[in-house]
């Protein structure tokens, strides 16, 4: 194992999902003020603070996924998608609220497709969709395919321009085709 408690991280649920950027692991804060780094050479782990961007609390975010260099977190009750720039180190956000997503709980991991993020919905009517290019939040009504509900879907995987996503409490595997979206 790889102590995390030399980095000054304590307590229950301190993060929830990883993302892998080169050689280091970057670890989704759920009850940390910070964003866990593994780095799988040294077997060190490390912090990057989230309290700059206004971010604390708990149930911050759940799963992630990274385009190029730069890391996406779910959001599960903040109102904005955690963002990692893995060059610099620097923690920001994308607000959810102009979308309308302000909820909590909202979604349980990500998928890129291209420079698209997906956001599996957890107690969201809606795929969360983020334009890594514009940096811009919008979503995709699931209403319409008799998706609604708590705790839908958690996790995500991509294959080929789908976006699939496990089920919770549903009875089907969420499936959006990407490709109309692109």
């Amino acid at each position: 194992t790889i102590s995390t408690t030399a980095a000054g991280v304590t307590g229950d649920w301190k993060y929830m999902g990883a993302v892998a950027v080169g050689t280091k692991l970057y670890f989704a804060p759920r009850n940390q003020d910070n964003v866990g780094v593994l780095d799988t050479e040294t077997d060190t782990f490390s912090t990057i603070s989230t309290t700059g961007a206004g971010v604390t609390g708990h149930n911050k975010y759940m799963g992630g996924t990274a385009v190029g260099t730069k890391v996406y977190f779910a959001p599960l009750t903040q109102d904005n998608v955690g963002v990692l720039d893995t060059e610099t180190n620097a923690f920001s956000t994308i607000s959810t609220a102009g979308a309308g997503v302000t909820a909590d709980q909202k979604y349980c991991g990500a998928v890129a497709v291209g420079t698209k993020v997906y956001f599996a919905p957890r107690n969201q009517d809606n795929v969360g969709v983020l334009d890594t290019d514009t940096d811009t939040f919008s979503t995709i009504s699931t209403t319409g395919a008799g998706v609604t509900g708590h705790n839908t879907y958690m996790g995500r995987t991509e294959v080929a321009s789908h976006a699939d996503f496990a089920p919770t409490t549903k009875a089907n595997v969420g499936v959006l085709d990407t490709a109309p979206h692109a």
